[in-house]
């Protein structure tokens, strides 16, 4: 009977987290897939300042105006950094966008009943961390934090050859064989040829935004069953001993983030799910995960070098538990 119990009460949460949280992964997998098609990337470039503390600034409000999860922003600022942005930026950029962006603040208010607190102070932790790390990472040259792509990167899905990484690629009109016009430009009026155009980068957005979407929803599904498998079958003993030992909750939950995989914007209804936990342990959950889980570190193993890897798994968890310990002292322990 307990049994039966412990399998329902594993369903009902399951089922709960993800329900709440598949329209945030849709409308971040929409607007992700628009930026993406339609946000000129080498117009970004020529906005970024020169300045090493400017620059990380400045990609931590680039960040704040990107809605996109942390999976697809790692190769996004590989691709930034190999076209000259200052590396500070790009990492800044990579850390907090996830976090900091309109869709994640909307979803972990959500996720939290109202409550805008918890949505701020991840925020700013993650902003702090970005701006450190991104800081750090600024005083070296591209070429010492930059590896190789051991495969092609992700299409852009504009159904072009992109040959080596590196390698420019063009749009230019295609030639019309069997024709005497040199090109489709001259074969077709320019309103159809711009017509065309808008199709194929609303059909880009949709394909980036569809292939978001599923990734996203798989990790969900399976961090959610994590998440309601721990509520359901953990003894009751060793949940009272993390819910009530700042010690053990705040390096437990940062654990379970890493470990997970989750989302961020999906990760907030997870962490509102341990209830009873101190704020500050929720917190540590929040804002590690967008900055470090195994799924990031397999991409940095193929993205960065051996020392930004260090930089980018060390400095953010240090910096969240220390963070995240001062909260707990502060607020007493609160759930």
């Amino acid at each position: 009977m307990n049994a039966l119990h412990n399998l329902d009460l594993f369903a009902q949460a399951t089922l709960s987290i993800v329900i709440e949280a598949l329209p945030f992964l849709l409308l971040g997998s929409l607007a992700s897939g628009l930026v993406e098609a339609y946000v000129p990337r080498e117009r970004l470039e020529r906005l970024l300042p020169k300045g090493r503390l400017a620059a990380t600034a400045f990609g931590l409000a680039l960040g704040a105006a990107t809605p996109c999860c942390e999976c697809g922003v790692v190769y996004l600022a590989r691709r930034l950094m190999g076209k000259g942005v200052p590396p500070g930026a790009a990492i800044a950029f990579m850390l907090a966008a996830p976090v900091v962006n309109p869709v994640s603040i909307l979803s972990t208010v959500v996720a939290f009943r109202g409550d805008l607190s918890m949505a701020v102070w991840r925020c700013l932790l993650v902003g702090t961390a970005a701006l450190v790390v991104g800081y750090l990472a600024g005083g070296k040259k591209t070429e010492e934090l930059l590896r190789p792509l051991s495969g092609r990167e992700p299409e852009c899905g504009c159904d072009h050859d992109h040959g080596p990484p590196g390698h420019a690629h063009h749009h230019g009109p295609a030639t019309v064989p069997g024709t005497p016009f040199g090109s489709l430009a001259d074969a077709m009026p320019v309103a159809a040829l711009r017509r065309r155009a808008r199709r194929e980068k609303a059909a880009s957005a949709l394909r980036h935004a569809m292939a978001d979407f599923l990734d996203m929803a798989k990790v969900l599904v399976f961090g959610s069953m994590v998440a309601a498998a721990f509520k359901a079958y953990v003894p009751a003993p060793v949940i009272m001993a993390m819910e009530n030992d700042l010690a053990l909750a705040i390096p437990g939950m940062m654990a379970l983030a890493v470990g997970l995989s989750l989302c961020s914007q999906a990760d907030a209804f997870v962490a509102a799910s341990f209830s009873t936990f101190p704020l500050a342990a929720r917190l540590a959950f929040l804002s590690l995960g967008p900055m470090l889980d195994l799924k990031l570190l397999l991409m940095w193993r193929d993205v960065f070098t051996p020392r930004l890897v260090r930089l980018l798994a060390f400095v953010p968890a240090a910096i969240v538990f220390m963070a995240c310990v001062a909260f707990g002292i502060v607020t007493g322990g609160a759930s």
